[in-house]
């Protein structure tokens, strides 16, 4: 794990006890960003539950694994990746929760994609998964004509 990551770069180790300081971080960088606090509050939620998932899932609950989560704004969005390099995460597989049932788990996905404008899933790696949320800027969205950096929904 690296010192001092780029500006815009948090690198933790698989252990749930750093998610705090991601949120911190995150919190700080989407500030920086000019974003509002309910959205703040909303991504740090959706980061927080794929860097858990990569915890308990792609790294099975072993410490001191690599997870990098990267923020950079643009006029019109921001585009949130999280890469792990653990046990990919298989599409085919995920199941969506059935909310009439209040199920105890299997939330983070969903909420991931409720949060996100867009989500992709880059699972064509040698290892590990990478996650790429874009959320668009009030009064911007995907029919404004960007392509810079955009990403393909996964819904």
């Amino acid at each position: 794990m690296s010192a001092s990551p780029p500006p815009g770069t948090f690198s933790m180790s698989s252990e749930a006890e750093h998610l705090q300081r991601l949120r911190q971080w995150l919190r700080t960088e989407l500030e920086r960003l000019g974003v509002d606090r309910p959205t703040q509050a909303a991504l740090v939620l959706a980061v927080g539950e794929l860097c858990a998932n990569s915890i308990e899932h792609a790294y099975e609950g072993r410490g001191g694994e690599p997870i990098h989560v990267s923020v950079r704004g643009f006029d019109d969005r921001l585009l949130i990746e999280v890469e792990d390099f653990g046990r990919a995460f298989d599409p085919a597989r995920y199941v969506e929760p059935d909310l009439g049932t209040v199920p105890d788990h299997g939330l983070g996905i969903h909420l991931v994609r409720r949060i996100a404008d867009s989500v992709s899933i880059d699972v064509r790696r040698e290892r590990g998964t990478r996650w790429t949320l874009v959320k668009y800027r009030p009064g911007h969205g995907p029919a404004a004509g960007s392509t810079e950096g955009g990403a393909r929904s996964a819904r």
